[in-house]
């Protein structure tokens, strides 16, 4: 499933037409709804300069995310193997995987919009956030729920 999860997200990010899709959502981070099934669920998010999605996992759910347009940075660990918070840029036409234990901070560091697509198998009911301290010590703040949105509910 991995590889079918990154290749699910490059491939909607390459049909998409700009402008076609029309996104929801208030603030920083809007998004569309591209596809929804038992088994996954795809989202179109778009990031004003400076938007930001604190560090958070995916409530159990594994995924893959696709830059379509901009620039986004990625913040990440993980909890099965923990490790010093690692930062990647990404750049239109780069993606990532996120594994079910995968903890992560995603933002766009500007200056303009950035766009990206991201498939989460199964559909996202909840996010956990957590402080990243400075002893390396990842701790839970809150629990979310995301249903029928890649956002959690605070944010909308």
């Amino acid at each position: 499933m991995p590889g079918t999860l990154t290749a699910i997200a490059a491939g909607l990010a390459a049909s998409l037409t700009p402008g076609a899709v029309p996104f929801t959502g208030k603030g920083q981070r809007r998004f569309a709804r591209l596809l929804e099934t038992p088994a996954y669920e795809a989202w179109l998010i778009s990031w004003a300069p400076a938007a930001d999605l604190d560090l958070h996992d995916h409530g159990g759910s594994q995924g893959a995310f696709h830059v379509v347009e901009g620039l986004l940075v990625e913040a990440y660990t993980d909890l099965a193997r923990p490790e010093p918070i690692k930062t990647l840029r990404l750049r239109a036409g780069h993606g990532r995987r996120v594994t079910t234990t995968r903890v992560h901070r995603v933002w766009n560091s500007g200056p303009r919009e950035a766009v990206s697509v991201h498939v989460y198998p199964p559909p996202l009911t909840t996010m956990t956030f957590f402080d990243d301290r400075p002893d390396g010590l990842l701790v839970p703040l809150r629990t979310e729920s995301v249903h029928g949105s890649p956002e959690p509910r605070s944010a909308r």
